[in-house]
């Protein structure tokens, strides 16, 4: 923290309050921030600062709480320093009259226990420099101030609000819209505002909203047991709600009872009905065989065959065989088979759905 010694009034300085003693008015201007060193230099014949780099508005000035002394306040901005600097000099600039012309009043320099002012891309959010210097006779004093940047101190601040935090009448419309007390008693909730007026309810009672027997449901881990009191038990995983009673299509659900599946293998007579059918006829089979056959193939096929003699065939390696057409006309019994088909698994029997937690209450 920067250790600033008492400002010193310069020449300039003197020659105002003498000037002012005159009965012209003693006007305070702006207070200036600067990074020269003094070097031993005399300040009472400075006539600016060494090295200027701020104008900090004044923003409050009290020339009552001290006798023949004044107190200037200033709110500094770096919105305007390009290169950051150490605050070492201070300057309070005055003027006699509306017309007169702007010169240094009083100057102090910290030199090495300055403060380091950022450049402006490192925003100063506040920074509220109070000076104290003499000014010989109060009175006929006055300050540039532009209301529009006049910030309070935080100590300011403090005192404002303890002020107000204290007052009887503090935001009275507000307040009177605030609940001022709740009690209970004999069931009902009373609710008393800030202007006097209640509302009373009915309190909760968990009977009336969840009697025993009564399901809680909730997509959160949090038993009931912690929410509203009482003796809960979880819900068997796995099981969906069905309402009791008999139903449209005429079965009666009794409360409490259970069924269903999570999967389930159809029966034989749970199949989709299905015929096969396979169809033989009777073939006729036509061919040839030897001559000298013929007495064999009607003998021993119990004449199955018809024996067609055909003249003009042509004949065997010897020149004598001859060939006889047959027909043979046979009832046929066909054998049918079918591949099986199916590997005997369990389906799904499930509806779309979402898991939640459930509870009973049981107590």
């Amino acid at each position: 923290m920067a250790k600033y010694p008492s400002m010193v009034i310069t020449k300039d300085g003197l020659s105002m309050i003498a000037e002012s003693q005159g009965g012209q008015g003693l006007i305070f201007t702006k207070v200036t921030l600067g990074a020269g060193d003094l070097n031993g230099g005399s300040i009472i014949n400075l006539t600016d600062l060494i090295d200027n780099r701020i104008n900090a508005n004044i923003t409050a000035i009290d020339a009552t709480s001290r006798p023949g002394q004044v107190t200037l306040t200033a709110v500094v901005s770096n919105s305007e320093v390009d290169a950051g600097f150490h605050a070492k000099e201070i300057g309070v600039f005055a003027k006699i009259g509306e017309g007169g012309t702007e010169r240094l009043y009083a100057y102090t320099n910290a030199g090495n226990y300055a403060d380091y002012m950022p450049d402006k891309t490192d925003p100063v959010n506040e920074a509220i420099f109070k000076t104290t210097f003499v000014v010989s006779n109060a009175q006929n004093i006055q300050a540039v101030i532009d209301k529009s940047i006049v910030y309070p101190t935080v100590l300011e601040m403090d005192t404002a609000i303890k002020k107000h935090n204290e007052a009887e009448d503090a935001h009275e419309t507000v307040f009177n819209c605030y609940v001022k007390s709740v009690t209970e008693k004999n069931g009902t909730v009373t609710v008393t505002k800030g202007d006097g007026s209640s509302t009373t309810f009915n309190s909760f009672k968990l009977d009336m909203c969840y009697p025993i027997g009564s399901i809680y449901m909730s997509t959160v881990a949090t038993s009931p047991a912690i929410l509203f009191g009482g003796t809960w038990e979880a819900m068997p995983a796995g099981r969906v709600l069905l309402a009791q009673g008999e139903s449209e299509w005429g079965v009666e659900y009794k409360a409490g009872s259970t069924g269903g599946e999570h999967e389930h293998q159809l029966s034989v007579g749970e199949l989709p009905r299905t015929k096969l059918t396979a169809t033989a006829s009777n073939t006729n089979i036509n061919g040839w065989f030897p001559a000298d056959t013929r007495d064999y193939a009607s003998k021993n096929y119990g004449g199955v065959f018809s024996q067609t003699y055909l003249n003009n065939q042509s004949n065997g390696s010897d020149g004598n065989s001859l060939t006889y057409k047959y027909t043979l006309n046979a009832n046929v019994s066909p054998t049918v088979s079918i591949s099986e088909f199916g590997s005997n698994q369990s389906h799904e029997n499930m509806p779309p759905f979402i898991s939640i937690f459930c509870w009973k209450r049981i107590a």
